[in-house]
């Protein structure tokens, strides 16, 4: 397996830059990452502009925290409701499963009429690939 390479890049988050060494395969989220952070402190601060920065980072943190949280609450509802009704539903099918007659035993003692023979228009007992009825010349 490869090693992966760290770099350094430099983010801007409230009018600060910062450098951080992240993975080469992790740059473009991380960028993504503190361009959000730094949206969303940006937007407190100039709803709150008396407020310093240190309370607008940890109530922008707060805030942050708040959504994936509930995001989360969310997912974990989506999840349990996806696993009952899949129960339900695999439920339902191993009933009706557990209801269809024998088919093996039935196909030996009556032709259904979902046989191929029939399907195709062939009266029973009579073989598909009879040679008779082939015309020499």
């Amino acid at each position: 397996m490869a090693e992966s390479s760290t770099k350094s890049i430099r983010v801007h988050i409230l009018g600060r830059e910062y450098a951080l060494r992240v993975e080469e395969e992790d740059e473009e989220h991380t960028r993504t990452m503190a361009a959000l952070v730094n949206r969303r402190m940006e937007a407190f601060k100039d709803a709150h502009p008396e407020q310093a920065e240190l309370t607008t980072a940890v109530i922008t943190a707060l805030a942050l925290a708040d959504e994936l949280h509930q995001m989360r609450d969310s997912a974990t509802a989506d999840t349990e409701h996806v696993t009952m009704v899949l129960q339900r539903l695999a439920g339902t099918l191993s009933d009706v499963v557990n209801e269809a007659p024998n088919t093996a035993s039935d196909v030996d003692s009556e032709p259904s009429s979902t046989t191929p023979e029939l399907a195709a228009g062939t009266p029973q007992g009579t073989p598909v690939d009879d040679e008779s009825d082939v015309q020499d010349g």
